[in-house]
């Protein structure tokens, strides 16, 4: 079995979104709620109302089969 190489370290919550056929409220809820492993949900500083994410390219694929390719940014 071949190895994938996964260039990016972030799938876009858009991209996630369009994948999953939900919208982006909706995966970042699931982030924050920590319901999925393909991903985190992080605020940045304490007592902060903002969250940042992070979603795993190679557990997104594991997880849900799409393969994120990345943007000019990922290569």
């Amino acid at each position: 079995m071949e190895e994938i190489a996964f260039n990016c370290a972030n799938i876009p919550i858009a991209e996630a979104a369009k994948a999953l056929k939900v919208d982006c409220q909706t995966v970042r809820l699931l982030l924050q709620s920590g319901t999925v492993n393909w991903g985190i949900a992080y605020k940045r500083t304490p007592g902060s109302s903002h969250f940042s994410y992070l979603i795993f390219p190679k557990r997104f694929y594991e997880e849900t089969g799409y393969r994120y390719r990345g943007g000019a940014d990922c290569e």
